[in-house]
């Protein structure tokens, strides 16, 4: 039988357990003291997990760091020299190496630091590189979900199929441009006609009102190329309202040899005198079909082979606010809806006593393909007028840039050493660094993953779709990027999965004297070069 303690007894071991526990403690924090002093575990723990400090939000996970990758960007350097090289040789000297300026940049998506870096800071012309921040720049302020809505209303009411008064349609910026249609706007226009016939309109007293708001007049931007290039399709013109995206489309059909060709001049509606004289020729003659607008009149002539079923150009309208109405008015006369007053243009506010007849609209995402894989100008500079109004209430070039730089301080990235003055990329004008670039489309694919995809989705696929189906076949599948050309400039950027499973971005900035052949013989074989370097198909990590 145990002996039985007394107080006495038990108050001496519950001392004796409070002596050996703050002996404990002191052992212990004096541990913690020699190692971190020796930058020991504890330390070691908080640098490798990015222990947040005070002025960190805690709930924000924490990215890798990169570091430059010496050897690979040697080889990069090597196929810069290269180019450069060839470029002296075709020019037959007339180009030298320090003539030329290739800018450089690549980052691992969703890392901080950089892979590569050669002359990354330098501001340089972006070409249609430019598309990329127009298109991010949208993402980021309307989401994945936004739209182009075109209004038509009337303060008039409908009786007996009549609407006394005009039908006035509010800008909304909208390109209405189907890339597959030929030119052919019956689908995109038929909102519109469903709207007018589901009020059981049948004729309008008065005018179909082009109300253009607070966009600008459409004109060629700043520095664009020069006037003998503006019928082109790459000149095609933007404003408050568009459709088949500022430009003309000749169809031509050949017939049997001998005999003239059908042609036709699309979209309907579009106000200018018809010149044409195209012929059907040989099976294997030469296909020679000249397009263009001189004065009122679109011309469109030369021949087509008897071998060739059918041939389409596009090219630039004078005016993409004419154009519109002229096809807007068309659509309703084969409609049956008749327009007493013709189409005028006048910028009219909303009444208070208006109310909506029919809508056209057209969600952002369709906009962004044409935008990013072909690379459509009238496009992009559409987008880019629109966000102004969207975001600034003006429909200009300014608040177009200011929409933009409203969405890079979103994104964290700077705005003030953009210069933008168009969507496009057209203008000379315009000036970015490939690190800003890899920083946007960094920042864009990390943001919203709906957003992130449909960026993803709008780049042209190396050796598959629209201006890369031709290039980079080597890495078929692998990238996705926005190519870039105006004279004297060439760019690519995009992102890149290489073999080792990284995600890459990057952008590859060239200026160079203004001589013929260069882009097609130096600078795009070089960005090729780079590119699969980048994916690992030189040896590389």
């Amino acid at each position: 039988m145990a002996p039985k303690k007394t107080p006495k007894s038990g108050a001496r071991a519950w001392r004796v357990l409070l002596i050996v526990a703050a002996n404990a403690v002191c052992l212990f924090l004096l541990w913690r003291l020699v190692f971190a002093a020796h930058g020991g575990p504890d330390t070691e723990a908080r640098a490798a997990t990015g222990a947040a400090s005070a002025s960190e939000e805690p709930t924000t996970a924490p990215r890798p760091l990169r570091q430059r990758d010496t050897k690979l960007e040697g080889r990069i350097r090597a196929a810069i020299a290269e180019g450069e090289r060839k470029a002296n040789s075709i020019s037959k000297g007339r180009v030298t190496p320090g003539e030329c300026t290739v800018s450089v940049h690549v980052r691992e998506l969703g890392t901080d630091g950089e892979i590569v870096s050669i002359d990354a800071d330098r501001a340089m012309r972006p070409a249609s590189n430019l598309k990329l921040v127009t298109s991010a720049a949208a993402l980021v302020l309307m989401g994945p979900d936004g739209r182009f809505e075109t209004v038509f209303e009337s303060t008039g009411r409908v009786s007996e199929g009549v609407l006394t008064g005009d039908l006035v349609a509010h800008a909304g910026g909208d390109p209405l441009y189907d890339r597959d249609a030929q030119g052919d706007v019956t689908r995109l226009l038929a909102p519109l006609v469903d709207g007018l016939r589901l009020q059981g309109v049948r004729r309008i007293t008065g005018a179909l009102v082009l109300d253009e708001g607070t966009f600008l007049q459409p004109g060629p931007g700043p520095a664009w190329p020069g006037e003998s290039q503006h019928w082109q399709e790459f000149c095609a013109l933007s404003g408050g309202f568009n459709v088949n995206a500022g430009c003309l489309t000749a169809f031509v059909r050949a017939t049997q040899p001998g005999r003239p060709a059908d042609v036709d001049v699309r979209p309907h509606g579009h106000g200018l005198a018809r010149r044409v004289d195209v012929q059907t020729g040989p099976a294997k003659s030469k296909l020679d079909v000249r397009v263009g607008v001189q004065g009122d009149a679109v011309r469109v002539g030369g021949s087509i082979p008897s071998s060739v079923p059918s041939w389409e150009g596009r090219f630039a309208a004078p005016d993409p606010v004419v154009l519109f109405g002229g096809a807007v008015l068309d659509a309703l006369n084969r409609a049956g809806i008749q327009v007493d007053g013709g189409v005028v243009r006048e910028r009219r506010a909303v009444q208070a006593d208006s109310r909506v007849l029919a809508r056209l609209v057209t969600p952002l995402v369709d906009v962004l393909g044409p935008i990013n894989t072909y690379s459509n100008n009238a496009c992009a500079d559409q987008l880019f007028l629109t966000m102004g109004r969207w975001q600034i209430g003006q429909g200009t070039r300014e608040g177009g840039r200011a929409a933009t730089a409203r969405a890079l301080e979103m994104l964290g990235l700077d705005a003030q050493s953009l210069v933008q003055v168009d969507g496009s990329g057209l203008s000379r004008d315009n000036r970015i660094s490939a690190r800003q670039i890899t920083g946007l489309v960094d920042a864009v694919l990390r943001r919203d993953p709906r957003a992130a995809q449909a960026f993803r989705d709008s780049l042209a696929v190396g050796g598959e779709t629209g201006t890369l189906d031709r290039r980079l076949g080597a890495l078929e599948g692998r990238v996705h990027a926005k190519t870039g050309f105006i004279g004297g400039t060439s760019a690519l950027s995009g992102i890149l999965d290489a073999r080792d499973g990284r995600v890459l971005v990057f952008s590859i900035l060239v200026e160079y004297p203004n001589v013929e052949g260069l882009n097609t013989n130096c600078w795009k074989p070089m960005q090729d070069d780079i590119c699969e370097a980048l994916a690992g198909l030189h040896g590389t990590g």
